[in-house]
């Protein structure tokens, strides 16, 4: 009787395990990058900013991570570390795109057009191309200040954002 407890005890401890929140942990770099034109990238970019958000989500008090507390506890450590993960793998993406459309001399989507993007419906028309230019020096000072991208990278694009004022 109590080896059919325990049995059955690890096999539930094994499925709730196995019941984790996996947010999607994205490749930094995918072999077709290369070739991709700026509209793909900048696709690709906002994407890589819908899955970090996304693994950002997964940290919060959502009813997911409710029943981890409720019925197994150390299932939050590995949602929090799984989304941690996620999140710096999307970041490592987002700056290798960028240093894709560096070389290819497109512009980086801003915070502006990556949440229209997620809203078509209720996004409206930036108001100024100045007030977009601030968003993406914002950002790309955000990238530079996380270590994402080395001051060279930078300095190139913050001459080509204050070149299109």
């Amino acid at each position: 009787m109590t080896l059919r407890v325990s049995t059955i005890l690890f096999a539930l401890s094994s499925a709730l395990l196995c019941a984790c929140a996996t947010p999607t942990v994205v490749q930094s770099v995918k072999p077709g990058d290369n070739g991709l034109s700026c509209a793909q990238l900048q696709n690709e970019y906002v994407d890589a900013e819908r899955f970090r958000t996304e693994a950002d989500k997964e940290k919060s008090v959502t009813g997911g991570n409710v029943v981890r507390a409720l019925f197994f506890w150390p299932a939050i450590l590995g949602t929090a570390a799984n989304a941690n993960e996620a999140m710096a793998a999307a970041d490592s993406r987002k700056v290798h795109l960028a240093n894709q459309m560096s070389q290819k001399n497109c512009s980086i989507p801003t915070g502006l057009q990556i949440a229209e993007s997620k809203s078509p419906e209720s996004a409206q028309p930036a108001v100024a191309s100045i007030q977009s230019q601030e968003e993406r020096l914002k950002e790309l000072k955000r990238l530079y200040d996380a270590a994402l991208i080395s001051k060279e990278v930078y300095l190139d694009r913050q001459k080509v954002i204050l070149g299109t004022l």
